[in-house]
C-alpha cells in the first residue's frame, strides 16, 4: 500500500484495498466471506484460530479486515497501518477500509458473515454505534445479506458465550 491508496480510504475515494499475501490490491470478490475485523493491535493467535475455527463451518472465503477509523479508538496513521499490514504477510487475504461500523461493512462485504467475539457482540446493541439506531442498522445489514457468527470469550476470568 502506498500512500496515495491510504489518502484515497481515508477521503472515501476508494472503498477498500485489498491484500493477498504478497499480492497487493487484488481484486477479489468480497462478497459471500467470512470476515474477521479488527484493529490487530497486535494480531495474535486468537485472532488467527478464530477465523480458521469458523472457516471449517462455512463455505465462504476468511478474510482478515482492518479499518483505518474505527467508533472507539484513534484513527489508524499510515506507518502504523504498515506495520499491522505486515502481520498478515503469510495468512491469505486482507482487506483495509474506511468503514467503522458493521452497516458501512455490509455494503462492500455483501452476503457476509461477521465473525465476532463476546464482547464485540455485547457493544453491538449499544445505539451510541449507530447514527440512525441500533434496529435500522441492523435492518440494512439484513437487506445486505449479512449476519453475524459471535464466538464466545474469556473475560475477567469468566467464559461468556452466546447461548
Amino acid at each position: 500500500m502506498n500512500k496515495k491508496i491510504y489518502d484515497d480510504l481515508t477521503n472515501n475515494i476508494i472503498k477498500f484495498y485489498s491484500y493477498d499475501i504478497d499480492k497487493e490490491n487484488t481484486n477479489y470478490d468480497l462478497g459471500d466471506s467470512l470476515i474477521l475485523s479488527g484493529s490487530f493491535n497486535p494480531l495474535h493467535d486468537g485472532h488467527i484460530n478464530l477465523l480458521k475455527a469458523s472457516s471449517k463451518e462455512y463455505d465462504k472465503i476468511p478474510l482478515y479486515e482492518i479499518s483505518i477509523t474505527n467508533v472507539d479508538k484513534s484513527k489508524i496513521v499510515f506507518d502504523d497501518l504498515l506495520k499491522r499490514m505486515s502481520q498478515f504477510k503469510s495468512l491469505g487475504k486482507l482487506v483495509v477500509t474506511n468503514s467503522p461500523t458493521f452497516e458501512e461493512k455490509s455494503k462492500i462485504f455483501k452476503k457476509s458473515i461477521f465473525v465476532v467475539g463476546y464482547d464485540t457482540a455485547e457493544r453491538l446493541v449499544d445505539n451510541k454505534y449507530y447514527k440512525n439506531g441500533f434496529r435500522e442498522s441492523l435492518k440494512i445489514i439484513e437487506r445486505n445479506n449479512c449476519s453475524f457468527l459471535v464466538s464466545g470469550r474469556l473475560i475477567k476470568n469468566k467464559y461468556l458465550n452466546p447461548t
